[in-house]
Parts: C-alpha cells; structure tokens; sequence
C-alpha cells in the first residue's frame, strides 16, 4: 500500500530543472507563489479599502487558487465573498448564483468557511428586506462563532443583529453585547463601526446626548482604523449632533473644517451635509440670511451628487425648508 501511494504521488507531481514543482492536473505549486489562504488575505485586504471591483477581481482569483489546491475552506470563504461583492456592486442574481455555489460546498465542521457562509447569507436575506430570517442567521453564526472562538466574527454577527433588530431597544442591547465583546477580544477596529452604529440608533430614538457620546467614541477608532471618508464623516457626525443639541457655537468649531475637508476631496455629498447643518446653526445663532445661503449650497450639492434621483427624500426636504425661508 504504501508504495502505491508513493507512486500516486510520482503521477502527481514532478520537478523541473529550476526547482518548481508542477502539478500535472494544471496547477503550479511553487514556494514563490502566494498560497490560496494568502490570496484571501490579500482579498479581504482590499475589500475594507472598499475597492469592491478590485475586491471582486481577487475573491475569483482565490476561488481558482482554492480550487487546485483542493482547499474546500478558502473556497468557501471566497465563493461566500464573491457572492457579497456582486451584491454590494448591484448584481444580486450573479451573487445569489455563487452563494448557492458556497451553500454547496460548506461545511458546519469547517468553521472559517461556514462561519463566512452564514455572515453573507444573512447579510442576502437582509437586502431583501427579510429581516426575520436575516436575525436567525446572524443568530446562528453568533452562536456558532462564540462557541468557536471566532470573536471578530461573533462581533460582525452582533454587529449584523442589531442593524436588523426591528426594536430600538433591541438594536441597543445587541450593539452593546458587540461593543463589549470587541472590547474583551481586542478587535478594535470593529468599534468605530459598532459605536457609530449604536449613535444611529440612539439618533433615531432622538437621544441626542447619547448619541454624542457614541460618535464621539467612534471617531477616536474610525481615526485610528479607518479611511480618509471615515474620518470625516466621523467629524461630521459630532458637529451635526451637537447641532442637534443646540449647542451652535461647537457645531460649527466641528462643522466648518468638515467643510473645508469636504470641499478639498470634492465629495459633494459631505459637502451638502455639512452645508446643511452649518446653515441650520447659522440660523440657530439668529443669522438667516448666511443660513439660507448655506442651505442653497447644500442644495447645489446634492444636486451634483444626483440626490433628486437617488435619494428623494432628502432632496425634497431641503427644498422645502429653503422655501420655509425664502
């Protein structure tokens, strides 16, 4: 038996001249190509630069590397993320075609490739706007995850919970049970997302004083972790709450500079924010006139960005409220 598995090996593989090995089923196996597990972690590095195109390109590449080297886990990983990718970029029919490709070959004994299976499939079930089923995945690949010792990824499930909790209460207490476990595990650039994430919430129950709190924790990791719009939309949160709460004077110490920052990078859909906000406390410190004129600023803005198209309801907003003024 034994020399049959040797000579198996021989049909297998051979050397050539210069040291690399061949795989005579097509694949190329030398100690200078990058291994299918260091494709995927090249991949998941460009996926949180949000280069999603690029992020696309690689997740097929690992899917091909995986594939020749009959790593059934990295496949499942990047099918799973391949799926995300034509999600995110607008194509969902492709994706929910590579997902079932995923759901096909995972495993609940792998738990890299199930645990990544689970987080997509929830992340489908929640676009779709089924939202029931969206919390029984994220549930599962919590628990599956916490009993795993995949904390950064029961953190993304925690995380994933309490966006589709359906009460506010409920957003609250799982957006704490993240924070607190990203917290005790050291995966500290999950907190920018997660306390930001916690501020929404408190934002749309109107507790603005607690959501200062939550964006003011946020922005310390978003700037340590995050990129060049993370950082100022992390700014911007704090001027606009502060807004909120009336306190105009450190509104616009917050909101004038994410103005300026805005207009540098050209992200028009950060200036028309900051615009608005910096109108609304100009008008909040008895300046109508600056403040209607910084409003129309934020409605040439959003204009730029395509806002009476993409987002109705904001570009009907701030027409109404200039013509409030005019």
């Amino acid at each position: 038996m034994k020399s049959a598995i040797i000579a198996f090996s021989l049909v297998l593989f051979c050397t050539t001249a210069n040291g690399v090995e061949v795989n005579k089923r097509g694949g190329k196996l030398s100690s200078d190509d990058p291994t299918a597990s260091e494709l995927l972690s090249q991949a998941d590095d460009i996926f949180q630069t949000r280069d999603y195109d690029s992020a696309l390109g690689k997740y097929l590449e690992v899917v091909e590397a995986a594939r020749k080297e009959f790593n059934r886990s990295v496949e499942v990983e990047a099918l799973s993320q391949v799926a995300r990718m034509n999600l995110i970029l607008g194509d969902r029919e492709t994706g929910e075609e590579y997902l079932a490709q995923a759901e096909g070959r995972a495993s609940e004994n792998d738990p890299m490739g199930w645990s990544r299976y689970l987080g997509v499939k929830g992340r489908f079930e929640w676009k779709a706007g089924d939202l029931q089923e969206a919390r029984k995945t994220f549930e599962q690949m919590f628990e599956y995850c916490d009993s795993n010792a995949l904390a950064g990824r029961a953190v993304d499930a925690a995380h994933m919970i309490a966006i589709v909790a359906e009460s506010p209460d409920d957003q609250v207490e799982w957006g704490r049970r993240g924070i607190e476990m990203a917290d005790a595990h050291s995966e500290e650039r999950w907190l920018g997302p997660l306390w930001n994430n916690l501020a929404g919430t408190y934002y749309d129950m109107r507790q603005f004083d607690s959501a200062l709190v939550c964006y003011i924790n946020a922005r310390e990791y978003h700037w340590r972790f995050s990129g060049e719009t993370a950082k100022l939309l992390a700014d911007y949160h704090i001027g606009m709450t502060y807004r909120l709460l009336g306190e105009y004077e450190e509104a616009g110490r917050w909101l004038r500079p994410v103005l300026a920052w805005a207009e540098r990078i050209e992200d028009y859909s950060a200036i028309g924010q900051a615009c608005e906000d910096l109108g609304e406390t100009e008008i909040g410190l008895g300046r109508k006139a600056a403040g209607l004129a910084l409003l129309r600023r934020a409605r040439e803005a959003y204009k730029k960005e395509g806002y009476d198209h993409s987002w109705p309801e904001i570009w009907e907003h701030i027409n109404k409220r200039i013509a409030e003024l005019e």
